[in-house]
């Protein structure tokens, strides 16, 4: 179906009132939603529906071209509609009164990121979790009229020394834009030579590094080391064609980003280029492990938390629903064999150099716990420098607090062990 036009603002006050363009009739219902089809980012979207099963054509209520509409909410009359929108990481929030079109942004929110944002039933106030990279998620309530915020719990404790993090943009090897959150070492503030960092690798691929309340990243500032947390192509929050640019051969491109994170450190002076680590979790794990067999020379140490060895076994043994969705980002399990074969780091373990610890969950069903196990035979079996840590009675994700503690310890004193970091490490966990 093709989108309709994007509607004016009287064009958008007759939609609530039943009179969208294109359709006529206090009869319809216009539905609102989130999503991209068809569109360069998530937008705003309404549609309208006749009680008789008619629907008209999509149009576009509220959309910007610099961030992607994350999610919505409405007061029960469906007036007034709260929109959070990801710019570049952070959390815009604006109020959209449906009557006249009007999109009334919300200054000075109490933090970074929003998680989530309810209206009340009048529309009058709203409820939101925020969260920053120095403060934990809070409740807060605020007042749509005046728009004054109230905090509704108190604020939890955060490991000492943490510390907010900069944007920083740079362009890969191909010329694409990236960007990342640079997380200074608190020990390093005094001594601004360049030291000991490491690259943090989200999840995903299509999560999306933002700035958050990370133990692990503050963990290991306190530590002394550096953290770049980058987004690299196949991340979400930018668009459609960057989420997708990591799609199958698009891989290679995916593995030669984090080299030219380790580029972007040591030429901005925060990384001495014998003291950089590389880490992740998930997909960032596996990411891990493929850049160690890909630049085995650049790494001092790396950190694999739950991440893929083997993508075609990763199919087989993950779960079906997971498999399904892969396919069209990492390959097809049958036609793209060889590719995935070429893209395992388990079958190129002989070339990592580097110290790795690897850290997996004993009941993952996501990424399964034999992917870690291959992974580490497979460097024993070449004499490779590897530590094993099985979280017992967790799966892909980590919830027990003391396991959290666990892992965040464990790879802040490897990691501080082969970097040579300027302190011991703080194991403070959420």
């Amino acid at each position: 179906m093709r989108p309709a036009p994007v509607p004016t603002d009287a064009e958008v006050g007759a939609a609530n009132l039943g009179g969208y363009p294109g359709l006529g009739g206090a009869s319809e219902i216009i539905a609102y939603l989130v999503g991209d089809a068809g569109r360069p980012r998530s937008e705003l979207a309404a549609v309208p529906l006749d009680p008789k099963g008619y629907r008209g054509n999509v149009g576009t209520l509220a959309a910007r071209e610099d961030g992607e509409l994350e999610f919505i909410d409405a007061d029960d009359d469906g007036r007034v509609l709260s929109l959070v929108w990801n710019v570049h990481g952070r959390s815009v929030l604006e109020l959209l009164d449906i009557a006249t079109g009007h999109r009334r942004p919300v200054d000075r929110l109490p933090g970074e990121v929003v998680t989530s944002c309810v209206l009340a039933r009048d529309g009058r106030t709203a409820v939101l979790s925020i969260e920053s990279p120095t403060s934990a998620s809070r409740l807060w309530r605020l007042d749509v009229e005046d728009l004054t915020w109230q905090p509704l719990t108190s604020a939890a404790p955060v490991p000492s020394g943490s510390v907010a993090p900069s944007f920083e943009s740079f362009t890969s090897h191909d010329g694409m834009p990236l960007t990342g959150w640079l997380y200074r070492a608190t020990a390093a503030a005094s001594h601004p030579t360049p030291g000991p960092a490491a690259i943090s690798l989200h999840g995903g691929p299509e999560a999306q590094e933002r700035p958050v309340f990370s133990p692990h990243h503050q963990a290991l500032v306190t530590a002394g080391i550096s953290v770049f947390a980058p987004n690299i192509r196949g991340s979400s929050g930018f668009g459609r064609a960057f989420s997708h640019a990591d799609d199958r051969y698009g891989r290679h491109d995916a593995i030669a980003d984090v080299r030219s994170c380790f580029d972007f450190l040591v030429e901005a002076g925060v990384a001495d280029p014998s003291r950089v680590a590389v880490s992740g979790r998930s997909y960032g794990g596996y990411l891990t492990l493929a850049a160690l067999t890909h630049y085995p020379d650049l790494f001092a140490a790396g950190v694999d938390i739950c991440g893929m060895s083997d993508l075609q076994t990763f199919f087989i043994d993950t779960e079906p629903w997971i498999a399904a969705a892969a396919v069209t980002k990492y390959g097809d399990p049958e036609h793209d064999r060889t590719l995935l074969k070429e893209l395992s780091p388990v079958h190129h373990a002989e070339r990592i150099v580097a110290p790795v610890l690897v850290i997996h969950g004993e009941h993952d069903t996501n990424v399964p716990l034999s992917q870690g196990k291959a992974m580490v035979a497979a460097l024993n079996a070449v004499g490779g420098q590897v530590e094993y840590l099985e979280v017992p009675g967790e799966g892909h994700e980590f919830r027990g607090r003391s396991a959290r503690t666990l892992v965040i310890g464990s790879m802040t004193r490897f990691l501080a062990h082969h970097l040579g970091a300027f302190r011991a490490a703080s194991s403070d966990a959420r």
